[in-house]
This record gives C-alpha cells, structure tokens and sequence, in this order.
C-alpha cells in the first residue's frame, strides 16, 4: 500500500453555548487523523478549563502524528515480526494455537495502553490544574494504520458519544445496492445508561430521566475514569460523528441519520446538525464533528480544488512580489527627515 492510498480524515465541524448556558463549556479538536470532543463540569469557568486542559493534552502529542502511534524503530521490528510470521504461515508452521495472538493482534494492544497512558496523563493535568474542582467527558476517533490494515480507535469517558454510518449489502429487483444506517459505537457511563442496561428504565425513559445528566466516569475529578476502546477496521468513505450530550440530547438517531447519510460535505453536516439542536431546544453547549475517511491522493486533489476556487488577483501578486522593483516609504522618509541630533545642533 502506497502513501497516497492510506486514509486520512476530512472533517467538519461546529460548537455553541447553547440557548440557554452563558459559557461553552465543551471543547473539541480535528489535530490531522484525531477527532476530540470533551464536555466539561464544574460550572463558571472551570469545566472549559477541564475540557480544555484534556482536548490540548492529547491534540500536541506527538503519538498521534505516527502510524499506530510506533516509533520508527518499533514499526520496523513490528513489520520484521509480521513478516516472520506470515512466512511461517505459508509454509505450514506457525500456525497459531488457541491461546496465542497475532503479531498485529499485539501490537494494537501495545497501542491501546499508550492511548490509555495519554488519556491519564490528561486526567493528571485536569486534576494539578484545577484541584479536583471540576472533570470532563472525553470521546475521539482516531484514524490510522499498524501496517497495511486501517483503522479507527476509538475512546471514550462519560456521556460524550461516538456514532458512525454502518453500510449494509441490500439485493433488490434493480439489483445489488447499497443501505445505510447510524450506529451508536460507544456506550454512556451514567446513571441511566446503567437504568437502560439492568432494565430498570426503557431507552425512551432514560431520555426524560430527572437524572440522565448524571455521569459515573470523568477525567480529572480524582474518581474512575477508566476508558472504553473500540478497534474497527477503517475503509474508504467511512463517516464517523463524535458531539457532546448537547446534540444528542436535543436529536433523535433518525434525524442524526438522515443528515449525516443525506448531507454530503462534512462541514455542511456539522452546521446543520449544530443548528438543528439549537431549534430543538439548544439547552446545553453543543458540539459536533463530522469525519470522513478519505485517501491521502483525494485529500490532496480536494486541497488544490479550493485553493483554486478562492485564489484572488492579490494573493498571485504576493506569490510574485519578487519580481516587483520599488522603493520602500522609509527610504524616502530618512533623507527628507533630519534626526534630532542635527536639529539640535542648529
């Protein structure tokens, strides 16, 4: 697999205090192939500082930057190891016993607890910075490759909520098409959440509970906050969304699905969903992101595209500057000005 034919995320996307709250206490972040968004608590200006301190921790890392987060020296030992036993295989050994696992089987677990060990340093920072006075919600995508195989990692802390269109073979009189639907791939840590799954409160119930917005794991509020991951394997035209309760609360999964499969650009999805909620109610800080997965050559073909849609008539005269001869305004100013040493010597 070539460069150019990896995945890369094109993305969109939009927050908002809401109608009703006087901060936006979310904070979210598109830094290359990672999708965050963090919802803050604590009230005034501490839970934007919380989802802050948490968006930035991880967006600057450097893990994110490499393919499945290795190290030059480990991706080749990785792909030494995955060579080994591919050829193991097409000669009949190494076969693996029930209990062993793959080299790429490994080394996504090695990944994993390199994500877990950034999401508690965040947790750390939250916790120094703000003294236990305020948490945040975490949820994000990643989209990478550990080898040839592409994938999304996914996490996520609290409420904050991860879906993606699933796709569907469908045969039909006019032949082989093709079905779309909304899948929720995280699951909430709150109380209703845990209501809905001993059967104590139906999913319909859960969404007027007097309690729904209570959450049972956060960063940096010094309790459990211990992440879930999903590994799913990632192909192109992929679209994943990652908002805070503000969006999902107000939507339903239909609406949230109609647009997401109807609505083709990523930004335009975003806004639409961002303005849905509003009209919805908007009672909470809403954030959205809309992430397509796409190939580096496509990306790069759309890049060229809007760069010549906006060019302008002064953007090609800085390219050329160069070739402009001129005579600077201060050139002129200092040979009719005299300084204040001569003025003084008159």
């Amino acid at each position: 697999m070539t460069a150019s034919s990896h995945l890369t995320v094109y993305a969109g996307h939009a927050t908002h205090l809401g109608q009703f709250r006087k901060s936006n206490e979310d904070s979210l972040a598109v830094a290359g192939n990672l999708c965050l968004v963090a919802d803050g608590m604590g009230g005034h200006e501490k839970g934007e500082m919380a989802s802050g301190l948490c968006v930035r921790s991880l967006a600057y890392s450097s893990f994110f930057t490499l393919p499945g987060g290795m190290e030059p020296e480990e991706e080749a030992a990785f792909l030494e190891e995955l060579a080994q036993e591919t050829e193991g295989k097409q000669k009949g050994r190494g076969l693996l016993r029930r209990k062993e696992t793959s080299a790429l089987n490994r080394q996504i677990l090695k990944t994993l607890d390199k994500i877990k060990g950034l999401i508690g340093q965040a947790d750390e920072a939250i916790k120094t910075a703000l003294d236990l006075r305020a948490g945040t919600t975490l949820s994000g995508a990643w989209l990478t490759h550990i080898g040839q195989q592409q994938m999304w990692f996914i996490f996520n802390v609290g409420d904050s909520r991860t879906y993606r269109l699933v796709r569907h073979a469908q045969e039909g009189a006019e032949g082989t098409g093709e079905e779309l639907s909304l899948e929720q791939v995280t699951v909430d840590h709150s109380e209703v959440q845990y209501l809905v799954d001993t059967g104590q409160i139906t999913a319909l119930e859960a969404l007027t509970h007097p309690r729904r917005n209570v959450i049972t794991r956060a960063l940096g509020t010094g309790n459990y906050w211990e992440p879930d991951f999903w590994v799913i394997p990632a192909k192109e035209g992929d679209r994943l969304m990652i908002c805070s309760d503000g969006l999902s609360g107000e939507l339903s999964h239909h609406y949230m699905a109609r647009v997401l499969t109807s609505v083709q650009h990523p930004q335009d999805a975003a806004d639409v969903l961002q303005m849905a909620a509003l009209r919805a109610g908007g009672r909470d800080n809403i954030s959205v992101i809309v992430a397509d997965a796409i190939t580096v050559q496509e990306s790069q073909d759309r890049a060229q595209q809007l760069e010549e849609l906006t060019a302008t008539n002064a953007q090609q005269m800085v390219a050329t500057i160069d070739d402009y001869d001129y005579t600077h305004t201060t050139d002129t100013e200092e040979k009719i000005f005299k300084s204040e040493r001569d003025l003084e010597t008159q």
